[in-house]
């Protein structure tokens, strides 16, 4: 790998790291919740924790301009849908299972850098990306899992469009402030929401608040600001294709980690899909060395 890459790979790696326990929390923080609630309260612990640290570091002089900030906020509400989607998946699937299946935001990716940001197509891999894909597809249409491997689909969709069009205001955007912007957007969206079902759902905002730990949501918000410095700084400075394939290189020990720690046993459809996904890891990494 050309040296030039070596920090940024870093940082791609120090961001999976903090986004993995920050979504350890918010699996068990967000079980049996109300999810708009539940992002709710975590957002307003993200947008105070993510604003003070950028404030010290970075100052309101390097606040964007209406053009970028108009940027950061459209690509923000898209990477909100991301998250939504992704707590819901958390929430219908084994956490090792749900991993495995976002393999196929990789194919995504791959698919729009092919389509927009014209990167090169090769027919080689066809196969690896089908089956990367069948994991997902193949618990969505037996039917038991569909409702967790549907957000997964959406989940991987609104976050990889959302994070390919931040790349661009990235590229004279100041990172610090991308981080406030984009949570505060999210916060917004989950206010609006919460407040137009607020008879239905007042008493489950209040649960959450009671019977979640504030240090937790404060560990979550530190993660979640941390994690996200350094994904910015590897979207903005990677190509996505090799966001995606540093991706795919945590699929198999994320997966026996969080197997690990939730005790969780897999049956035959999630160890097929998740078989799957390793095989066309495989295939597309001997691609790319025999090429």
């Amino acid at each position: 790998m050309n040296t030039i890459l070596v920090p940024e790979v870093l940082f791609f790696y120090l961001n999976a790291g903090l986004f993995y326990f920050a979504d350890l929390l918010q699996k068990i923080t967000s079980e049996k919740r109300w999810t708009w609630g539940y992002l709710t309260i975590r957002s307003v612990y993200t947008v105070i924790i993510s604003l003070i640290i950028t404030l010290l570091y970075s100052g309101f002089s390097t606040f964007p301009n209406p053009e970028i900030l108009l940027q950061l906020v459209g690509s923000s509400v898209i990477c909100g849908g991301g998250l939504f989607f992704y707590i819901r998946a958390v929430n219908h699937l084994k956490f090792s299972n749900a991993g495995s299946l976002y393999i196929v935001g990789n194919v995504v990716q791959h698919s729009i850098g092919i389509l927009f940001l014209n990167e090169t197509f090769y027919p080689a891999d066809l196969p690896a990306f089908v089956l990367m894909s069948t994991g997902c597809i193949y618990q969505l249409l037996i039917g038991t899992s569909f409702k967790g491997a549907g957000s997964v689909l959406l989940s991987s969709l609104c976050w990889t469009i959302g994070y390919v069009l931040l790349s661009f205001p990235l590229q004279k955007a100041n990172v610090f402030w991308s981080i406030p912007i984009m949570e505060a957007t999210i916060l917004f969206i989950c206010l609006a929401v919460v407040w137009t079902n607020k008879k239905r759902h007042q008493e489950d905002v209040r649960t959450i608040v009671q019977q979640t730990h504030p240090m937790r949501f404060l560990l979550i918000g530190i993660l979640v600001t941390a994690g996200s410095f350094f994904n910015h700084l590897s979207y903005r400075d990677l190509p996505v294709s090799v966001v995606s394939v540093l991706q795919l290189s945590l699929l198999p020990a994320t997966f026996l980690i969080s197997m690990r720690i939730f005790r969780e046993r897999l049956n035959r459809v999630e160890w097929i899909s998740f078989a799957t996904g390793l095989i066309g890891f495989s295939v597309f990494v001997f691609n790319r060395i025999h090429r």
